[in-house]
């Protein structure tokens, strides 16, 4: 996740430098979000079905590769072949790692470890930026992408050691596995699996706004690289200091009642983050920020997981990567071609009001659900 989520505010500003426009940014960056898009699916198949080291070395050495592209071709075409490699590397990895946290958990610890997993993405989404930042104003860009790809190969020396989890042993003879070859559409069906769909659909759409734009934003208020990575980095402290509230909040609150009031948080922090470029208040605004998105993850993670059917989490979490990936697409895309008609201020805002209008779908299907609920206890 250092290497990963160090190089993707890195790719925006390296291709600015490169001359690129807003609307070439946008598209160039949504290319890390292809491959998955098409194939997360049936990755998630393939690997409920292999060990798991083999995928998690896979998705390690294949990101590696993807990184250190721009470094040797330091080129839009180098831009471009490695947001297509390493946003495929990043696919396999994440639902590789997902899928093992489901495989070594249960039903009454799984909350707490995908808290654990999910504060190592925190961890790596704090240090990464900041590290790429600081070489890209010291160094070069060159120099960034080959030292990110190193922090990757220094993780996959520490996957050959981690222990290895056989796949999920299915019935023999059972029919609707082996006879029927069940579709990804009645996963769809579980109403649970929906709801967390949706929620991960607006985490990862506000994330990669923060992403992809912010380093833009930044240097319109005039800020250095290494400031930038430094905003970025204090909204990944802020992502890592709310997991460890984040059992004690759902116990309390309920899942979506914490999901909801995370993204008024985040819906309230992107209207404000245009109109203060002061280095202080900005930093506070992107704190407050990560509180909103760091929330949202781990809540869809789990929730995945839990309403997956047996044997075929990984598929589950394939459905759930691939509307993220769908959203990482169409988000840098759309949002490019829009603030070159209303400006990159305006995007934050506007931003805010499709985040808004989802938050009220995922409180509308709450209350419907309560509602249901009650109403079959009193029959």
């Amino acid at each position: 996740m250092s290497m990963i989520m160090g190089t993707r505010p890195t790719v925006s500003l390296f291709a600015h430098d490169l001359g690129a426009s807003i609307n070439l940014i946008g598209l160039i960056t949504s290319l890390f979000s292809l491959f998955p898009l098409l194939f997360a699916i049936l990755l998630g198949r393939l690997i409920d079905q292999l060990n798991s080291k083999k995928t998690l070395l896979a998705g390690g050495y294949l990101g590696i590769i993807g990184i250190i592209l721009p470094g040797l071709f330091p080129n839009y075409f180098g831009l471009v072949l490695s947001q297509l490699i390493a946003g495929s590397a990043q696919t396999i990895l994440i639902l590789a790692a997902q899928d093992y946290v489901g495989r070594i958990s249960t039903k009454r610890n799984r909350n707490q470890y995908v808290s654990w997993f999910s504060f190592g993405v925190a961890i790596g989404t704090l240090i990464g930026p900041l590290l790429s930042g600081m070489l890209s104003d010291y160094f070069s860009f060159s120099i960034t992408f080959y030292f990110m790809a190193f922090v990757g190969f220094l993780s996959c020396i520490l996957i050959h050691i981690v222990p290895n989890q056989e796949p999920v042993s299915l019935r023999i003879g059972d029919e609707t596995l082996e006879n029927e070859r069940p579709s990804f559409l009645d996963l769809l069906n579980i109403p649970g699996l929906r709801l967390a769909l949706l929620f991960s659909t607006l985490i990862l759409f506000a994330k990669d706004l923060y992403l992809t734009f912010f380093p833009l934003l930044g240097l319109q208020f005039g800020y250095s690289n290494l400031t930038i990575g430094f905003l970025l980095s204090i909204n990944g402290i802020a992502s890592v200091i709310i997991r460890f509230y984040l059992n004690p909040l759902t116990n309390r609150f309920g899942t979506v009642s914490v999901f909801i009031g995370s993204m008024i948080i985040t819906c309230v922090s992107y209207i404000a983050l245009p109109f203060f470029s002061q280095i202080i208040i900005a930093g506070i605004i992107a704190f407050i920020l990560g509180i909103g998105l760091g929330i949202g993850q781990p809540l869809s993670i789990s929730l995945t997981i839990q309403n997956a059917l047996n044997g075929r989490v990984a598929e589950a979490l394939g459905i759930r990567l691939t509307v993220n990936r769908l959203t990482q697409v169409v988000t840098p895309i759309v949002l490019g071609a829009l603030a070159n008609i209303i400006g990159l201020i305006n995007i934050f805002i506007v931003s805010s009001a499709v985040i808004a209008a989802g938050t009220g779908i995922a409180h509308n299907r709450k209350r419907k659900a309560t509602v249901s609920g009650t109403k079959q206890k009193t029959m």
